[in-house]
């Protein structure tokens, strides 16, 4: 199972990095008992992630999106 850190979002090796294992309280939305969810966190300070370069020409707009919107009839 691959972790995944909440604060960077980046994976957690388990055998290579230290971590932390924390809980918390999600109450139920139907007012049954709360569940308690474990969410992991580096230990060391996050790394930044590599998230690639910015494509300009995009402008923020995804190529599905653009087509979807091409398909329609109305563009408002």
């Amino acid at each position: 199972m691959t972790l995944l850190c909440e604060r960077c979002c980046g994976p957690i090796h388990r055998s290579t990095e230290p971590l932390r294992l924390t809980w918390h309280r999600v109450p139920d939305e139907r007012g049954g008992p709360a569940r308690w969810l474990q969410s992991a966190v580096h230990a060391l300070p996050c790394e930044e992630p590599d998230v690639g370069e910015w494509d300009t020409i995009r402008r923020g707009a995804a190529p599905a999106a653009l087509r979807w919107a091409a398909e329609r009839d109305d563009h408002r």
